[in-house]
Protein backbone atom coordinates (compact mmCIF):
# COMPACT_ATOMS: atom_id res chain seq x y z
CA UNK A 1 0.00 0.00 0.00
CA UNK A 2 3.23 2.01 1.17
CA UNK A 3 4.24 1.72 -2.69
CA UNK A 4 1.53 2.24 -4.66
CA UNK A 5 1.17 5.53 -2.67
CA UNK A 6 4.57 6.79 -3.17
CA UNK A 7 4.29 5.37 -6.81
CA UNK A 8 0.79 7.60 -7.24
CA UNK A 9 2.62 10.67 -5.49
CA UNK A 10 5.83 10.39 -8.22
CA UNK A 11 3.42 10.13 -10.45
CA UNK A 12 1.55 13.51 -9.66
CA UNK A 13 4.90 14.85 -9.45
CA UNK A 14 5.82 14.11 -12.63
CA UNK A 15 2.58 15.37 -14.29
CA UNK A 16 3.18 18.73 -12.38
CA UNK A 17 6.90 19.02 -13.54
CA UNK A 18 6.03 18.37 -17.32
CA UNK A 19 2.92 20.90 -16.88
CA UNK A 20 5.07 23.25 -15.32
CA UNK A 21 7.95 22.83 -18.06
CA UNK A 22 5.53 23.28 -20.90
CA UNK A 23 4.02 26.45 -19.37
CA UNK A 24 7.75 27.52 -18.57
CA UNK A 25 8.10 26.60 -22.42
CA UNK A 26 4.80 28.54 -23.52
CA UNK A 27 5.40 31.25 -21.59
CA UNK A 28 9.01 32.27 -22.94
CA UNK A 29 7.97 31.44 -26.16
CA UNK A 30 5.38 34.34 -25.78
CA UNK A 31 7.46 36.13 -24.13
CA UNK A 32 10.21 36.06 -27.12
CA UNK A 33 7.69 36.41 -29.62
CA UNK A 34 6.46 39.57 -28.12
CA UNK A 35 9.69 40.56 -27.56
CA UNK A 36 10.58 40.37 -31.12
CA UNK A 37 7.42 41.75 -32.46
CA UNK A 38 8.05 44.86 -30.49
CA UNK A 39 11.52 44.86 -31.86
CA UNK A 40 10.36 44.67 -35.12
CA UNK A 41 7.71 47.58 -34.38
CA UNK A 42 10.12 49.54 -32.87
CA UNK A 43 12.49 48.82 -36.38
CA UNK A 44 9.62 49.62 -38.40
CA UNK A 45 8.81 53.09 -36.43
CA UNK A 46 12.43 53.87 -36.74
CA UNK A 47 12.45 53.15 -40.30
CA UNK A 48 9.18 55.77 -40.78
CA UNK A 49 11.34 58.41 -38.76
CA UNK A 50 13.71 58.11 -40.83
CA UNK A 51 11.35 58.64 -44.05
CA UNK A 52 9.43 60.93 -42.70
CA UNK A 53 12.58 62.93 -41.59
CA UNK A 54 14.71 62.48 -45.26
CA UNK A 55 11.10 63.66 -46.93
CA UNK A 56 11.61 66.50 -44.85
CA UNK A 57 14.77 67.79 -45.75
CA UNK A 58 14.47 66.90 -49.42
CA UNK A 59 11.11 69.33 -49.04
CA UNK A 60 13.25 72.28 -47.08
CA UNK A 61 15.63 71.72 -50.14
CA UNK A 62 13.64 72.00 -52.58
CA UNK A 63 12.37 75.42 -50.77
CA UNK A 64 15.80 76.71 -50.75
CA UNK A 65 15.96 75.91 -54.56
CA UNK A 66 13.22 77.50 -55.80
CA UNK A 67 14.50 80.51 -53.88
CA UNK A 68 17.60 80.82 -55.69
CA UNK A 69 15.78 80.23 -59.24
CA UNK A 70 15.39 83.59 -60.73
CA UNK A 71 14.61 85.12 -63.98
CA UNK A 72 13.94 88.10 -66.12
CA UNK A 73 10.38 86.66 -67.03
CA UNK A 74 7.59 87.75 -65.26
CA UNK A 75 5.57 84.92 -65.99
CA UNK A 76 7.79 82.33 -65.47
CA UNK A 77 8.35 84.21 -62.12
CA UNK A 78 5.12 83.51 -60.67
CA UNK A 79 5.28 80.07 -61.84
CA UNK A 80 7.76 79.15 -59.43
CA UNK A 81 6.46 80.95 -56.54
CA UNK A 82 3.14 79.02 -56.84
CA UNK A 83 5.44 75.54 -56.84
CA UNK A 84 7.33 76.77 -54.22
CA UNK A 85 3.99 77.37 -52.20
CA UNK A 86 2.89 73.68 -53.16
CA UNK A 87 6.25 72.23 -51.74
CA UNK A 88 5.43 74.68 -49.06
CA UNK A 89 2.18 73.54 -48.33
CA UNK A 90 3.25 69.55 -48.42
CA UNK A 91 6.55 70.45 -45.74
CA UNK A 92 3.52 71.67 -43.38
CA UNK A 93 1.17 69.05 -44.12
CA UNK A 94 3.64 65.83 -43.98
CA UNK A 95 4.63 67.73 -40.16
CA UNK A 96 1.49 68.24 -39.27
CA UNK A 97 0.23 64.12 -39.78
CA UNK A 98 -0.19 62.22 -36.93
CA UNK A 99 0.54 58.78 -37.40
CA UNK A 100 2.84 57.55 -40.33
CA UNK A 101 2.39 54.40 -42.15
CA UNK A 102 4.58 52.84 -45.14
CA UNK A 103 1.67 53.88 -47.51
CA UNK A 104 1.43 57.38 -46.64
CA UNK A 105 5.15 57.51 -46.97
CA UNK A 106 5.05 56.06 -50.26
CA UNK A 107 1.99 58.15 -51.24
CA UNK A 108 4.25 61.94 -50.03
CA UNK A 109 7.32 60.20 -52.01
CA UNK A 110 5.62 59.79 -54.95
CA UNK A 111 4.23 63.88 -54.61
CA UNK A 112 8.25 64.61 -53.91
CA UNK A 113 9.32 62.82 -57.46
CA UNK A 114 6.31 64.80 -59.29
CA UNK A 115 7.12 67.89 -57.80
CA UNK A 116 11.24 67.19 -58.61
CA UNK A 117 10.55 66.68 -62.22
CA UNK A 118 8.49 70.18 -62.19
CA UNK A 119 11.34 71.78 -60.95
CA UNK A 120 14.13 70.41 -63.08
CA UNK A 121 12.00 71.15 -65.98
CA UNK A 122 12.07 75.07 -64.43
CA UNK A 123 15.68 74.63 -64.21
CA UNK A 124 16.34 73.68 -67.44
CA UNK A 125 13.93 76.29 -69.12
CA UNK A 126 15.58 78.91 -66.83
CA UNK A 127 18.71 77.65 -68.25
CA UNK A 128 17.49 78.01 -71.45
CA UNK A 129 16.38 81.25 -71.24
CA UNK A 130 20.12 82.49 -69.76
CA UNK A 131 21.93 81.19 -72.61
CA UNK A 132 19.17 82.90 -74.80
CA UNK A 133 19.59 86.26 -73.60
CA UNK A 134 23.64 86.05 -72.95
CA UNK A 135 23.87 84.85 -77.07
CA UNK A 136 21.31 88.02 -77.58
CA UNK A 137 23.32 90.39 -75.53
CA UNK A 138 26.58 88.83 -77.55
CA UNK A 139 25.02 89.50 -80.66
CA UNK A 140 23.06 93.07 -79.33
CA UNK A 141 26.81 94.36 -78.16
CA UNK A 142 28.12 93.57 -82.11
CA UNK A 143 25.19 95.06 -84.12
CA UNK A 144 26.48 97.88 -81.76
CA UNK A 145 29.95 97.38 -82.83
CA UNK A 146 28.66 97.56 -85.96
CA UNK A 147 26.79 100.49 -85.74
CA UNK A 148 29.02 102.51 -83.91
CA UNK A 149 31.76 101.52 -86.71
CA UNK A 150 29.10 101.94 -89.78
CA UNK A 151 28.42 105.74 -88.07
CA UNK A 152 32.20 106.55 -88.11
CA UNK A 153 33.04 105.61 -91.27
CA UNK A 154 30.05 107.57 -92.45
CA UNK A 155 31.28 110.49 -90.22
CA UNK A 156 34.67 109.76 -91.94
CA UNK A 157 32.73 109.71 -95.68
CA UNK A 158 30.56 112.61 -94.92
CA UNK A 159 33.58 114.81 -93.65
CA UNK A 160 35.47 113.91 -96.64
CA UNK A 161 32.41 114.54 -99.13
CA UNK A 162 32.28 117.83 -97.54
CA UNK A 163 35.78 118.69 -98.11
CA UNK A 164 36.19 117.37 -101.47
CA UNK A 165 32.93 119.75 -102.25
CA UNK A 166 34.42 122.50 -100.83
CA UNK A 167 37.33 122.33 -102.69
CA UNK A 168 35.10 121.67 -105.63
CA UNK A 169 33.32 124.81 -104.48
CA UNK A 170 36.70 126.58 -104.40
CA UNK A 171 37.58 125.67 -107.44
CA UNK A 172 34.74 125.95 -109.46
CA UNK A 173 33.79 129.56 -108.15
CA UNK A 174 34.70 132.40 -110.71
CA UNK A 175 36.92 134.66 -109.94
CA UNK A 176 37.32 138.20 -111.01
CA UNK A 177 40.67 139.55 -111.83
CA UNK A 178 41.76 143.33 -113.09
CA UNK A 179 39.37 145.16 -111.20
CA UNK A 180 38.76 148.89 -111.71
CA UNK A 181 37.11 151.71 -111.16
CA UNK A 182 36.20 155.16 -112.88
CA UNK A 183 33.79 158.33 -112.32
CA UNK A 184 32.18 159.44 -115.07
CA UNK A 185 30.24 162.72 -115.46
CA UNK A 186 26.84 163.04 -117.33
CA UNK A 187 28.52 163.40 -120.53
CA UNK A 188 29.95 160.18 -119.81
CA UNK A 189 33.49 161.75 -119.56
CA UNK A 190 36.19 160.52 -116.78
CA UNK A 191 36.44 162.63 -113.85
CA UNK A 192 38.84 162.74 -110.83
CA UNK A 193 36.63 165.08 -108.48
CA UNK A 194 34.23 163.36 -106.22
CA UNK A 195 31.73 166.04 -106.68
CA UNK A 196 31.54 165.71 -110.63
CA UNK A 197 30.74 161.76 -110.67
CA UNK A 198 26.88 161.56 -111.94
CA UNK A 199 27.61 157.26 -112.58
CA UNK A 200 30.65 154.82 -111.78
CA UNK A 201 31.82 152.79 -114.22
CA UNK A 202 33.23 149.64 -112.83
CA UNK A 203 35.08 147.25 -115.18
CA UNK A 204 37.17 143.24 -114.76
CA UNK A 205 37.61 140.37 -116.01
CA UNK A 206 35.96 136.66 -115.04
CA UNK A 207 38.87 134.50 -115.38
CA UNK A 208 39.06 131.08 -117.02
CA UNK A 209 37.86 128.09 -115.03
CA UNK A 210 37.26 125.32 -117.06
CA UNK A 211 35.89 123.28 -113.48
CA UNK A 212 33.12 126.37 -113.42
CA UNK A 213 29.69 125.44 -114.85
CA UNK A 214 29.05 127.38 -117.71
CA UNK A 215 26.04 129.13 -118.82
CA UNK A 216 24.03 132.34 -117.49
CA UNK A 217 24.81 134.19 -114.60
CA UNK A 218 24.54 137.39 -112.50
CA UNK A 219 27.16 139.33 -111.56
CA UNK A 220 26.42 142.14 -108.79
CA UNK A 221 28.85 145.05 -107.70
CA UNK A 222 28.95 146.99 -104.30
CA UNK A 223 30.29 150.15 -103.49
CA UNK A 224 31.45 151.49 -100.55
CA UNK A 225 31.78 155.38 -99.80
CA UNK A 226 34.83 157.03 -97.93
CA UNK A 227 32.22 157.36 -95.26
CA UNK A 228 31.18 153.43 -95.30
CA UNK A 229 27.84 153.88 -96.87
CA UNK A 230 26.54 151.10 -99.24
CA UNK A 231 25.66 152.89 -102.58
CA UNK A 232 22.47 150.80 -103.38
CA UNK A 233 20.38 149.43 -106.14
CA UNK A 234 17.28 151.29 -107.60
CA UNK A 235 15.23 149.24 -105.74
CA UNK A 236 17.35 148.61 -102.75
CA UNK A 237 17.48 144.75 -103.29
CA UNK A 238 19.54 142.34 -101.39
CA UNK A 239 21.86 139.52 -102.03
CA UNK A 240 21.93 136.25 -100.24
CA UNK A 241 25.47 135.09 -100.21
CA UNK A 242 26.48 131.94 -98.35
CA UNK A 243 28.47 134.29 -95.29
CA UNK A 244 26.21 136.96 -95.19
CA UNK A 245 23.45 139.35 -97.02
CA UNK A 246 24.59 141.86 -99.06
CA UNK A 247 23.04 145.17 -99.90
CA UNK A 248 24.41 144.87 -103.77
CA UNK A 249 24.79 148.86 -106.14
CA UNK A 250 23.83 147.53 -109.48
CA UNK A 251 24.71 143.70 -111.30
CA UNK A 252 24.73 142.59 -114.78
CA UNK A 253 23.80 139.30 -116.34
CA UNK A 254 26.51 137.27 -117.99
CA UNK A 255 27.07 134.51 -120.69
CA UNK A 256 29.91 132.57 -119.38
CA UNK A 257 31.18 129.83 -121.14
CA UNK A 258 34.51 129.35 -119.34
CA UNK A 259 36.92 131.33 -120.89
CA UNK A 260 37.99 134.47 -120.08
CA UNK A 261 34.98 137.25 -120.36
CA UNK A 262 35.60 141.34 -120.03
CA UNK A 263 33.16 142.95 -118.15
CA UNK A 264 31.16 146.09 -117.18
CA UNK A 265 28.97 147.29 -114.67
CA UNK A 266 27.43 151.07 -114.13
CA UNK A 267 26.19 152.39 -111.23
CA UNK A 268 24.33 155.56 -110.72
CA UNK A 269 25.20 157.93 -108.18
CA UNK A 270 22.30 159.56 -107.12
CA UNK A 271 24.07 162.26 -104.94
CA UNK A 272 26.89 164.41 -104.77
CA UNK A 273 29.84 162.02 -103.86
CA UNK A 274 32.39 162.75 -100.70
CA UNK A 275 36.29 162.62 -101.01
CA UNK A 276 38.74 159.22 -100.58
CA UNK A 277 38.51 156.07 -101.79
CA UNK A 278 35.80 153.88 -102.69
CA UNK A 279 35.38 149.91 -102.05
CA UNK A 280 34.90 148.03 -104.51
CA UNK A 281 33.68 143.95 -103.71
CA UNK A 282 32.12 141.46 -106.99
CA UNK A 283 29.68 138.91 -106.32
CA UNK A 284 28.72 135.78 -108.25
CA UNK A 285 27.14 132.06 -107.78
CA UNK A 286 26.49 133.73 -103.99
CA UNK A 287 30.24 133.67 -103.35
CA UNK A 288 32.58 137.17 -103.06
CA UNK A 289 34.70 136.84 -106.40
CA UNK A 290 37.21 139.78 -106.34
CA UNK A 291 37.64 143.73 -104.27
CA UNK A 292 39.06 146.36 -105.99
CA UNK A 293 39.26 150.15 -104.97
CA UNK A 294 39.36 153.57 -106.60
CA UNK A 295 39.92 157.04 -105.46
CA UNK A 296 38.97 160.66 -105.81
CA UNK A 297 39.79 164.20 -104.79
Amino acid sequence: MENSKKSKQSLVQNILIIILTVLVVVVGSLYFVEKKRNYEVSEANVDLTNSKDSLENRLVEMISGYETLKTNNNEINEQLIAEKQRVVELLTKLRNESSYSRAKIREYERELTTMRKIMQSYIVQIDSLHQSNVSLRAENKNVKQQIQKVEIESKELTKKYEEASEKVGIASALRAINITGEGMSKREKDVSRARNIDKFKICFTLDQNYVAPAGSRYVYVQITRPDNIKIENDHRDTLFTSERPVVYSARREVDYQQEALDVCIYVEAKSEMPKGTFKIELFADKRSIGRGSMSFK
